[in-house]
């Protein structure tokens, strides 16, 4: 069996209590996972344990093919879907799923959710779409969301939740934070009256500046 490296299990483990303290998640819902360096292979949380009980002895590692080849415990039941997206999308190191309050309304509503704020030109590049509706862990699932995030960084997963991914794990759980707030933001305006939406023209603008421009450059 291959060897987990501790530092960066310590990481997943870091952000699954923030990601439970903060509210993305209930109970033993959603799950985290981050690429390894210079290995075809990830680090994902367990199935079904209280995140403010996971330490690094409980994080697994599996191969792109599927395989557990580390750890213990019994790897999230959504596997598929982490491992699908790291290996189709080499730019992403981290994939963060939650079940945040607006979030999980909106995908409820299985439709994009359109350009309204600028943040959303700048860090999605586009309407974020949802995945069409399949059951939790199946290979189904894991490919319907994988076509949802062609493109772009987020996606929501109907009547379930939604999906951040990023070079990073601090990214990929901005990410997600992001997709919140605009779904927090967008319903709250919709309560008022119809959000005027941002022309693909300027999205696309935005997000150039936003590329190139915004930022510390090295």
């Amino acid at each position: 069996m291959s060897k987990i490296n501790k530092e960066l299990a310590q990481l997943l483990v870091d952000y699954g209590k923030k990601m439970y303290r903060e509210g993305l998640v209930t109970g033993t819902g959603g799950n985290i996972s981050l690429r390894v360096p210079g290995e075809n292979a990830f680090l994902i949380s367990p199935s079904g344990m209280p995140y403010e009980e996971i330490t690094v002895d409980d994080i697994v590692m599996m191969d792109m093919e599927g395989n557990q080849i580390a750890g213990k415990r019994r790897p999230s039941v959504e596997k598929n879907m982490h491992r699908m997206i790291l290996a189709m999308r080499p730019e992403f190191n981290a994939v963060v799923h939650t079940h945040s309050m607006y979030a999980t309304a909106y995908a409820c509503l299985s439709k994009p959710l359109p350009v309204f704020l600028d943040a959303m030109s700048c860090v999605f590049g586009g309407p974020v779409r949802c995945a069409e509706y399949a059951r939790i862990g199946s290979v189904e699932l894991a490919e319907n969301v994988e076509k949802a995030m062609r493109g772009t960084n987020v996606a929501f997963l109907a009547n379930h939740g939604c999906i951040g991914a990023g070079k990073t794990i601090e990214q990929a759980y901005a990410n997600v934070e992001l997709l919140e707030l605009c779904c927090k933001t967008y319903l709250a305006a919709c309560s008022a009256g119809i959000p005027t939406l941002i022309s693909e023209e300027d999205v696309r603008l935005t997000r150039e500046e936003f590329v190139t421009k915004y930022g510390q450059k090295d």
